[in-house]
């Protein structure tokens, strides 16, 4: 699953980042890469989505969202 579909307040460990390697190079950099756990902040109902990693916050559109598969 991706980390889209959660909800706020939820945990996830990554397993796979998706996508070309432009996409894939960018969630690495902020520090989203297979086996480190999330939380989810703010859905992305309406507007961007909010995660928590490693102690930061980052703010990921869609788009992005949709390329991160948790478990």
């Amino acid at each position: 699953m991706t980390i889209d579909v959660l909800n706020a307040g939820r945990r996830a460990v990554v397993c796979a980042v998706r996508g070309g390697h432009v996409r894939r190079a960018r969630l690495m950099n902020l520090g989203i890469v297979p086996g480190v756990p999330v939380r989810v902040v703010k859905a992305a109902g309406a507007g961007p989505m909010i995660l928590e990693v490693m102690g930061a916050r980052i703010m990921l559109g869609s788009g992005m969202a949709d390329a991160i598969e948790v478990r």
